[in-house]
């Protein structure tokens, strides 16, 4: 039977219909309603290069070979270790105003990477492993993931639900890296727009703007949705008369949770406009990194306000958005270096046995810099999405937005306990302002020099899809340490 025929006002007429109307409803409701209790969008925010811990390939913190030589400082942890995120680690103290939107999972490996790593943790591979939890093509640099990647899976699989313009927007602040985590299908990578006046170009060329109310896609949406509860309704109240009393009572609760469905409805002039964002006088992008201008800095937030407006006027519900391992040169630099990579390195030398030990300080407020200025960017994503009503919330709290990284300690390419930090609440589905530190020796180990772990980005990934309503039992390969999502994501 065509979806076309299924419908409700002409099933309701049947005679068959009385038989099994109610049991329909309750079944249809979610279907009509599908964002209800589930999430809407997803975006990755990658940050290449890793974050400032000092947990090595081995799981062990600091360098078994070099005893003494790593600075051992971990600005990515807490404040504490309960259960609440309520002192957020020093590297994430741009977040501070969304600690309520946030879920941090420690204690979670990228096995994939661990296992098929050249020596535990390459570059190449666990960049292409970390967002596909995939088998690649090698363990070094020149590792190609054999599977798609997180973002690029619910992109499909929401493409053939509800289409958008752009299945996927990928936009990156580039610079130096070695590797790509994002990936189509099996060795197929995805390309990211560098250049945000490009990306305008591309993504609003076909945009009207609404200024002073809700898109024309969204008015079309509320209208159709309207139809539909209107012919329930009107089912609903020539159906009380023709059944038993205690399926009149159920009728009753349909009826209310019909009505409470159409003040939802009366919420969507509260919606943001659409509007195209500015981005007059951006510098313009001229290769590997390099901008016209102000550069990096101007060009970062802008990138981030074109993937906001992209968001608010209906043009896609997946994205990611990678920053580079770049040097943040308009900051304070007290301590020198030439790539970005080699800062993160240079956290094994500026220890009390290490090549520096009195640099530490310089080395500390140059990474700890770097590392900011990422998260405010990030923080910029999540102010304009908080931002933005929807329904009787906002983006944030319909959306699943991931932020993570190849390594956890860069200096150790360590595809151990890689930072996961979790924002938005998957429409409901999630609360917010949690810490779950899966380490199993956390407890007995203050310090946390003691790792052992069961969880891997496979779980993670199995409990983002299943936020958005898919009841996968895994993915990825088989180097999970188990399989299935995580009690704490339901």
């Amino acid at each position: 039977m065509s979806r076309a025929a299924f419908s409700r006002r002409n099933f309701l007429r049947t005679a068959t219909g009385l038989c099994i109307a109610l049991p329909l409803l309750e079944a249809t409701h979610g279907d009509v309603w599908a964002a209800n209790g589930r999430a809407r969008r997803f975006i990755v925010f990658f940050s290449h290069g890793g974050t400032i811990t000092s947990r090595h390939s081995s799981g062990e913190k600091g360098d078994p070979w070099k005893p003494g030589a790593w600075s051992m400082l971990d600005l990515w942890a807490p404040g504490g270790e309960g259960s609440a995120l309520e002192v957020l680690g020093e590297e994430m103290a741009p977040l501070e105003a969304h600690k309520g939107d946030l879920t941090l999972l420690r204690g979670v490996d990228d096995a994939a990477g661990m296992i098929q790593g050249d020596y535990g943790g390459h570059h190449g591979c666990s960049n292409a492993t970390v967002l596909t939890c995939a088998d690649t093509t090698s363990g070094g640099d020149d590792a190609r993931a054999l599977g798609p990647s997180i973002d690029q899976v619910i992109a499909q699989r929401l493409a053939g639900e509800s289409p958008a313009p752009f299945s996927s927007i990928d936009l990156m602040v580039d610079g130096h890296n070695y590797g790509e985590p994002l990936y189509n299908a099996a060795g197929e990578q995805v390309s990211s727009e560098k250049d945000p006046t490009s990306a305008f170009d591309r993504l609003f060329q076909d945009v009207t703007e609404t200024a002073s109310g809700p898109t024309p896609e969204q008015l079309r949406l509320r209208a159709h949705r309207k139809s539909v509860l209107d012919g329930v309704s009107e089912h609903l109240a020539a159906l009380k008369g023709r059944v038993s009393a205690a399926d009149r009572h159920l009728l009753d609760a349909h009826a209310e949770h019909i009505r409470s469905l159409e003040k939802k409805l009366e919420g969507i002039s509260n919606l943001a406009a659409c509007t195209k964002p500015d981005v007059g006088g951006a510098p313009v992008y001229q290769g590997y990194g390099s901008y016209t201008g102000g550069g990096i800095k101007e060009a970062a937030p802008l990138l981030v306000d074109v993937l906001l407006h992209a968001f608010r006027c209906g043009l896609t519900q997946v994205a990611t958005f990678q920053v580079a391992d770049v040097l943040t040169s308009w900051l304070p630099q007290p301590y020198s270096t030439d790539l970005g990579h080699s800062l993160g390195h240079a956290a094994l030398d500026v220890g009390p046995s290490g090549a520096e030990p009195d640099r530490l300080e310089d080395w500390r407020a140059t990474i700890l810099a770097n590392r900011n200025w990422r998260m405010e960017l990030f923080a910029r994503l999540l102010d304009g999405l908080k931002s933005t009503p929807e329904g009787d919330g906002t983006m944030l709290d319909n959306s699943v937005v991931l932020f993570t990284s190849e390594f956890g300690c860069g200096g150790g390419h360590s595809p151990r306990d890689i930072p996961v930090l979790l924002a938005g609440k998957a429409g409901g589905r999630w609360p917010g302002g949690r810490h779950v530190n899966y380490n199993k020796r956390a407890s007995a180990d203050p310090t946390q020099s003691e790792y052992e772990t069961d969880v891997s980005m496979h779980n993670v990934y199995t409990s983002i899809l299943r936020a958005f309503g898919y009841e996968d039992e895994h993915f990825g390969n088989d180097t999970a340490y188990r399989k299935g999502p995580l009690a704490e994501l339901p």
